[in-house]
């Protein structure tokens, strides 16, 4: 039932848009024989729902446009039911050959060959056409013959660019429905190298902890003492919990790096898809939407980054440091070009900026001076720590800091160009 009255709207849609388009319409032979657009929207309507019967469509829309011109000229005129109906009726015979021509010929079917497709529609529309002339009148000449092979052409031309507007437009939404999940994709890929990487870290912690541990209680165990030999068996207590939450990283660790090969089978892009990429991330970021922070994103080379992640991992997490040193209102500038054998990346921003002190431990894990004015919850710290891994371990690159408390902050990374 469902699947009948899907077919029947779509239908009652073809005959009552054919019927309206057939209102544009011109008579070129003077007469109440016409040319109208309702012709080419039936032939759209049919290509696109291949489900319905070509013949009873048909049908029913010529009786459908015979109906509604009927009713007009009822309205607008004073001539005889009888007249009206004599002239209106041809429009039937017109649709009914039109739909069995197009049956026949298995229009639908024809449409990779353009030449084809065109030649099927327009003879049928051809044909149909002389057939309604003849049983308007007796006689047809050339030069109408030609008129109507000429118009039949035309209205098969603007149903086949239709179509073909129709299917580019769709194969453009597919591309940026596409490109937009490719967007996804490649933040999402760099967040989970993040997370892998500070999850590898907390396993070489847990183990030192577990050494510590366990080096604790056989310290302990040489005492002889009941006290002692107590704290000592707390000590391997502890050694063993560091060891099951260890596996149990171990398994989210392997779960994601299972993952990441498949995701890194993609290609790299160049630096200005990848600016333009990480531009559109933090055009809706919260944090920036809570802030009045301008973004300047500057590059003077489009290279070729085949090291995406990596690359989009460090400069995002530099900007939300950037972002985190800005109280309300600020500037931010990313800032990309090669120098020699060099690719440079600058982030710059006007924020609170780094005490001397703390220079030297900035890249320090859990080394923070943010917190959350809300909870008074203070940050994890780890994003630099992140950021230096990557520079120096994978890249081999190397980075520098420079602050001016109040003022400004700019760090610089520099990897050799032939490492991205």
């Amino acid at each position: 039932m469902e699947y009948f009255n899907s077919k029947t709207k779509k239908m009652l849609v073809t005959c009552i848009v054919s019927t309206f388009m057939g209102q544009i319409y011109v008579n070129p032979f003077s007469s109440t024989f016409r040319f109208s657009l309702s012709v080419v929207a039936f032939t759209l309507f049919i290509y696109w729902y291949q489900e319905l019967d070509i013949i009873p469509t048909a049908i029913i829309t010529g009786t459908f446009l015979f109906v509604f011109r009927i009713v007009i000229q009822l309205m607008i005129t004073s001539s005889p039911f009888l007249f009206i109906f004599t002239n209106q009726f041809p429009v039937i015979i017109f649709y009914t050959i039109y739909g069995l021509l197009l049956k026949f010929l298995k229009f639908t079917y024809n449409y990779d060959d353009k030449l084809a497709f065109l030649f099927i529609i327009s003879i049928s529309d051809a044909l149909s056409n002389i057939t309604e002339i003849l049983v308007r009148v007796d006689t047809i000449d050339f030069q109408n013959i030609s008129a109507i092979l000429l118009v039949g052409f035309i209205r098969a031309t603007i149903a086949f660019f239709v179509i073909e507007a129709v299917k580019y437009y769709g194969i453009l939404m597919k591309k940026e429905e596409h490109e937009e999940r490719y967007k996804q994709l490649i933040i999402l890929t760099s967040n989970l190298k993040s997370e892998v990487f500070f999850l590898k870290k907390s396993m070489d912690d847990m183990e030192n902890a577990m050494e510590k541990s366990y080096q604790l209680y056989q310290n302990l165990n040489e005492y002889n003492q009941p006290q002692v030999r107590e704290l000592s068996f707390q000590a391997l207590s502890i050694a063993k919990d560091i060891h099951e939450i260890k596996k149990d990283y171990m398994r989210v660790s392997a779960g994601l790096e299972k993952i990441l090969p498949e995701i890194e089978s993609y290609d790299g892009m160049y630096l200005k898809d990848l600016l333009n990429l990480i531009k559109i991330s933090y055009e809706k970021n919260s944090e920036i939407v809570d802030k009045s922070i301008e973004m300047e994103y500057l590059y003077f080379k489009d290279i070729y980054i085949n090291q995406v992640y990596e690359l989009i991992s460090i400069i995002n997490n530099l900007i939300i440091n950037s972002i985190e040193a800005i109280h309300k209102n600020g500037r931010i500038i990313l800032t990309i070009k090669t120098v020699k054998e060099y690719l440079e990346i600058y982030v710059q921003d006007n924020g609170r900026g780094i005490e001397p002190e703390n220079m030297s431990i900035i890249f320090n894990p859990g080394y923070t001076t943010k917190f959350d004015e809300v909870s008074g919850k203070m940050n994890s710290g780890i994003g630099l720590t992140h950021v230096i891994y990557i520079v120096k371990n994978t890249l081999e690159g190397d980075i520098q800091v420079k602050s001016k408390i109040n003022e400004s902050t700019v760090f610089k990374i520099m990897i050799p160009l032939r490492n991205i």
